[in-house]
């Protein structure tokens, strides 16, 4: 069965030293005023004279084209994906270069490191694998590597594929007023909800594209009650499955969940007909 892994890798996290030279973190707040962590603004800070390096210019004007986030961080770690971002990627290496970014790492370890371990914490004895392995009927097809960060982006998750691993990079979360983001490792359930709920948009597409928006939130979010109720127990799922059922106006959530526990334990109906 393929594994979880939490990571720290270098062309992602080369992507978000230029991110953090480019528009991204206005463009962000435009979307969502909020707070960073302290370290996206040590990096801001310390990339910012490198704002004109083809490798930032290059970025932003993809940006004003509305391309995706996923698709620059995709392009870092699998090239042949993206050739139309293959002369973008090969000089970020000179951007990493020409900004000293391997000393910049070096001297600020410790935050990186409190999201790592945080999350390997999380994880270790994490059910999340063996659950969308029932949720899609087979193994897990590839590995899953999560990879926390402390810079960009800073507002939501991303999840992009290569050849043999789903990476999901995870910004911390954020935290109520002008606070800086709560430290990965200090709600796991919250941790795993995100990566399971990204997890499981990703490996159900496909079925969830013949749905509508509420269909879509139903199946998503049982899903996520079930995981957490497999990876804590009863009372963290009923907490999310109550705070979820409120939030997005789901009055079906519970009878949805109690479908697809009867469908994973092969005792009811098909996942295709758990909304009905």
């Amino acid at each position: 069965m393929s594994e979880l892994k939490v990571v720290i890798d270098e062309r992602i996290r080369l992507v978000t030293a230029v991110l953090a030279a480019s528009y991204w973190p206005e463009m962000e707040q435009e979307q969502t005023t909020h707070a960073v962590h302290p370290h996206s603004k040590q990096l801001r800070q310390f990339v910012r004279p490198f704002a004109n390096h083809p490798a930032v210019t290059r970025l932003n004007a993809e940006l004003d084209e509305k391309r995706p986030l996923a698709d620059f961080i995709t392009a870092a770690l699998y090239p042949e994906a993206k050739p139309e971002l293959m002369q973008w990627t090969a000089i970020l290496p000179d951007f990493a270069v020409q900004a000293g970014l391997s000393d910049f790492w070096t001297a600020h370890t410790e935050p990186w490191e409190e999201a790592r371990t945080g999350l390997e914490a999380i994880f270790v004895q994490s059910q999340i694998m063996t659950f969308l392995g029932k949720l899609l009927g087979q193994p897990v097809p590839k590995e899953v590597a999560v990879m926390p960060t402390v810079t960009y982006p800073m507002l939501n998750p991303v999840l992009v594929e290569t050849s043999d691993t789903i990476y999901f990079i995870l910004p911390p979360a954020k935290a109520w007023g002008e606070s800086p983001p709560w430290p990965h490792g200090e709600d796991p359930g919250w941790a795993v909800a995100q990566t399971c709920w990204h997890l499981t948009r990703h490996f159900l597409a496909e079925t969830l594209a013949g749905l509508d928006e509420t269909g879509q939130l139903l199946l998503l979010h049982a899903a996520v009650t079930l995981c957490l109720e497999a990876d804590f127990d009863e009372a963290e799922a009923m907490a999310y499955l109550v705070r979820s059922k409120k939030e997005h106006n789901l009055p079906r959530l519970p009878l949805v969940v109690e479908n697809l526990r009867d469908c994973l334990a092969g005792n009811g109906r098909t996942l295709a007909e758990i909304l009905t």
